[in-house]
This record gives C-alpha cells, sequence and structure tokens, in this order.
C-alpha cells in the first residue's frame, strides 16, 4: 500500500514538473514571452533546406523566439508526420512544414489544427489541409522562368530539335509535379520542337540520380536536354555528362543555387538554374506565423487554395548573372 502511495505521488511530481516546464502551446505566448516554433523539413542535412534554416533562426534571432529544426536524413513523409506529432504533443505555438506529400500527412495538419497550432506551409501547397498561409515559388514560375531561358538560348543556335528528360525527386511530390508540367506546357507551347523523352525520379539522392543519367544517356542517345526539377538533379547529370564526353551534346538545367550547382555552372557544366530564394521562405514563414500569435494579424495570403499566398520568387542564373544574382533576388 505504500509503495503505491509512493508511486501515485511521484507520478503527481513528475505530471507537475511536465506541465511547468513544457511549451505553452496552442498559438499562445509562455509567460516569459516566448515562443516556441517548430520546422519541420523534408530534409535535415541538404544544402537547400540548410539555406532556408539560416532564415529560420535568423528570423528566431531577430523575433525572439525558441527554434527548432527537425526532419529526416531523406525524404520520408512518415518521418515528418512524426516530427509534427511530436510538436503537437509538446504544445509548440506554431509549425512551419512542407505538405511534401498531401495526401499521407494531410492528418496530422488537421491534428495540428485540431490543437490550434498554427501551421505555415513552405514549399508546397495542400489546398484541402488547413493552414494559416503558404509561402514558396510559383511552380508555374519556375517552369515559365526556365523554359523562356532555354528558348532564348536555343534561338541563338537556330532552335535544334531539342530531346529532354526532366528528372524530379520524387512522382508524386505536388511540387516537382507543378514544375515538370509547368515546364512542359511552356515549351511545347512556345518551342518549334520539344519532346520530354523521359521523365524519371531520384528522391532527392545524388548517387540514384548519376545511376538513372548513366543509363538514360545511354538508353536514348537523342537526349540533349537534362531539366532538373530537384538540387540533386543539375550535379547529378553534369557528372555523368563529363563521364561520358557529352559536354557538346547535352544542355543542362538545374534547380536551385547551392554552390556545387555554382561552381559546375562557372566551369561549364551546367548552362543555367532556377534559383530560389529558400532564406526568405523561411524568415517569411516565421514572420507570419509571430504576427499571427502576437498580435492575431491574419496574413492576407491566408485561405487561398488557387497558389501560393506568398512568393518567395525566383531567377535564372547563368555564368552572365552568377556574381549579381543574389542581390537582385533577395530584394
Amino acid at each position: 500500500m505504500k509503495k503505491r502511495l509512493t508511486a501515485c505521488i511521484i507520478t503527481a511530481v513528475l505530471m507537475v514538473m511536465v506541465i511547468s516546464t513544457g511549451f505553452a502551446g496552442g498559438g499562445q505566448e509562455k509567460d516569459d514571452g516566448t515562443l516556441d516554433i517548430t520546422f519541420v523539413t523534408p530534409l535535415i542535412a541538404h544544402p537547400v533546406w540548410d539555406v532556408a534554416r539560416a532564415g529560420f533562426e535568423d528570423a528566431a534571432a531577430d523575433m525572439g523566439f525558441n527554434a527548432q529544426y527537425v526532419g529526416p536524413q531523406g525524404i520520408d513523409p512518415a518521418e515528418m508526420v512524426n516530427q509534427i506529432e511530436i510538436a503537437i504533443a509538446q504544445k509548440v505555438d506554431g509549425i512551419i512544414a512542407m505538405p511534401i506529400a498531401p495526401t499521407a500527412m494531410r492528418p496530422a495538419f488537421k491534428k495540428a489544427a485540431e490543437a490550434g497550432i498554427p501551421v505555415v506551409f513552405i514549399g508546397a501547397i495542400d489546398p484541402e489541409a488547413p493552414s494559416l498561409a503558404s509561402v514558396g515559388t510559383d511552380e508555374a514560375n519556375i517552369g515559365r522562368i526556365g523554359s523562356e531561358a532555354i528558348i532564348e538560348h536555343f534561338a541563338k543556335k537556330g532552335n535544334p530539335p531539342l530531346r529532354a528528360v526532366v528528372m524530379q525527386s520524387t512522382m508524386d511530390a505536388s511540387f516537382a509535379i507543378k514544375a515538370r508540367d509547368a515546364y512542359i506546357e511552356y515549351m511545347e507551347a512556345n518551342y518549334p520542337d520539344f519532346e520530354m523523352v523521359i521523365n524519371e525520379a531520384c528522391n532527392s539522392d545524388m548517387m540514384i540520380a548519376m545511376q538513372k543519367f548513366e543509363s538514360i544517356f545511354k538508353a536514348y542517345p537523342e537526349i540533349n536536354l537534362v531539366i532538373g526539377v530537384a538540387g540533386e538533379v543539375g550535379p547529378a547529370a553534369a557528372k555523368v555528362v563529363k563521364e561520358q564526353k557529352l559536354l557538346d551534346k547535352i544542355t543542362v538545367v538545374a534547380i536551385d543555387d547551392v554552390d556545387e550547382t555554382l561552381d559546375l555552372i562557372r566551369d561549364g557544366s551546367i548552362w543555367g538554374t532556377v534559383a530560389q530564394n529558400f532564406y526568405k521562405m523561411a524568415y517569411l514563414s516565421s514572420e507570419i506565423l509571430v504576427d499571427y500569435i502576437r498580435d492575431g494579424k491574419e496574413p492576407e495570403g491566408s485561405g487561398r487554395t488557387d497558389g501560393y499566398g506568398f512568393d518567395s520568387g525566383a531567377m535564372f542564373v547563368t555564368k552572365d548573372n552568377i556574381d549579381t544574382y543574389k542581390e537582385i533576388l533577395m530584394k
């Protein structure tokens, strides 16, 4: 009997400790005025998302909130859901996440809404999931910006037939699908002779992308254009193009402006890339949450289902503007 009583007392004490040291949660500041915001990234150690992490952590320093950056090593929607549910259990004040697999992740976002925790989508949207706002690069703009650059480039070469491989992160990622479709639609409508020969996915894995390019370039010798809709695609294609001595035949168009991609543009292995502003995406997402939680400020882009409420912008980068584009993009 004494043992049971002692166990009950210990349990009660532990519960009090958890309550007193846990997150305030539910979109409300703790007594000391700080907020807890969790960023659930699709890739915890990735050059592109490292830029977003910098924006998130700079926002935390500027706005005075506690920043927790979590996510899987490789694309894993189940682990993202797990991290969202952990954040909900911790009663954080806000969540930033990419709905990379909408169907799989939707229940977790609904659970956050039921718990009173506002969510800002970053880098992708899910019209069927509750969110305070969405911040990212408009996929149609990516396809248009990239296509316009390709068309202008090849017009100077007499508009040769273009046979493309389009490689993306996963075949069900909404961002990749929309960006791919925008490329294809714009190119087919505006270039004299364009065909997508094959569409592949690399799961945002460099080795997988390289292995697939090695096979694709041999199986489809007519391919003379690579369009990347995942950050690894440009560098992976460039390496295989070099190995197979196809630099004079295949033009590589990448996405994102990680250091490796920029270095390969400088040496001519990649012709150009569509640079997204991941720093701004994360910083603005944080600002939206903080303004809403602290001041009740509703973002102008809330409730949109036809696209991003806030477009963070993009630019096409080649050797011609590689040293000046960042200043322009950040503006």
